[in-house]
């Protein structure tokens, strides 16, 4: 029979990365609380394992997520949720010119995690055999607007140094939960790179969020030159409330495409309402990537057999 496995995790306290306190964040163990509930009452998620604060560390994240991989079998569903901070690191940290940049997620203690990591445990999970979904509310652009209680953005702000190498170098950016073995598939998906007020602006081709091979799909927050927004007065982020409302209104039963359709509406009805009367001119977009040929499946459900794309 086959079984659904999932891995929730929420962070808010970054004290140990930022002991000023200045990077935590509000909302970010409610949603993946809330997610953890959304899996076990409405989707049928037997082993929901969660994680949150101080004890998602990278160790912690990455040995659960090994677990949920090792013990997996055709036909089964694992999904990962992220609520917590995110960046960006150069795939190879010795070339200060290098063009390639993987997107990571910050956990509260240990290195960051990328999309290489997922690879390297996902190395023997068959794409067309179990369905892994990774959901992310983190974005990777950098922030610089004004933190307060009521309204945060979900990274850090970068360095300076940081900014001016991926102005003057970035043409590839990994997305973190794809779990893609060939990241050619990828290569100059970015263009037009800059520097806005602390935050990196840039062009993201279109073209290349959906490829022919992944071992996971992914739905993020936002488009890569986004930031992605949560708010005291939902006490979620905005994506993750947008999954709540989305999901229960399907009656659990939509696709991949469909679902991120309604999720970007919900999402931008959201920012409308709750963020714009404070950032003017800022957008959220939910994305989603992944494998072609998988994206009229239902959402965490089991696969359809179907044969892997050349």
């Amino acid at each position: 029979m086959a079984t659904k496995r999932a891995l929730t995790i929420g962070i808010n306290n970054y004290s140990i990365l930022d002991p000023t306190g200045d990077s935590n964040l509000n909302a970010c163990v409610n949603d993946a609380r809330s997610i953890y509930h959304l899996l076990k009452n409405n989707f049928g998620f037997s082993q929901v394992y969660h994680l949150e604060d101080l004890r998602a560390s990278r160790n912690r994240i990455l040995s659960t997520i090994r677990h949920l991989v090792r013990i997996s079998e055709t036909g089964d569903t694992i999904c990962v949720y992220f609520s917590g901070h995110g960046s960006r690191l150069r795939a190879d940290l010795s070339q200060g010119d290098c063009d390639k940049y993987y997107e990571a997620l910050v956990p509260a203690s240990g290195a960051w995690i990328t999309d290489r990591d997922l690879v390297n445990i996902t190395d023997g999970l068959y794409p067309n055999a179990i369905n892994f979904t990774m959901i992310t509310d983190a974005c990777n652009s950098g922030g610089m607007h004004p933190a307060d209680t009521a309204i945060k953005c979900k990274t850090p702000i970068y360095e300076s140094s940081l900014i001016n190498a991926i102005v003057d170098f970035l043409s590839t950016l990994i997305p973190c939960g794809i779990c893609a073995e060939n990241t050619n598939q990828f290569n100059n998906n970015v263009g037009n790179v800059q520097a806005n007020n602390g935050t990196i602006d840039l062009d993201p081709d279109p073209n290349k969020t959906l490829v022919a091979a992944t071992k996971s799909t992914l739905l993020s927050a936002c488009h890569f030159n986004e930031l992605s927004w949560e708010s005291s007065r939902i006490g979620h982020g905005l994506f993750t409330q947008a999954i709540l409302d989305t999901v229960n209104q399907s009656n659990m039963q939509i696709s991949y495409h469909d679902l991120m359709t309604r999720l970007q509406s919900s999402v931008s009805s959201k920012m409308s309402s709750l963020i714009l009367p404070h950032h003017p001119g800022v957008t959220q977009t939910p994305q989603l990537f992944g494998q072609r040929n998988r994206m009229t499946e239902n959402f965490l459900e089991g696969y359809v057999h179907s044969p892997l794309e050349i």
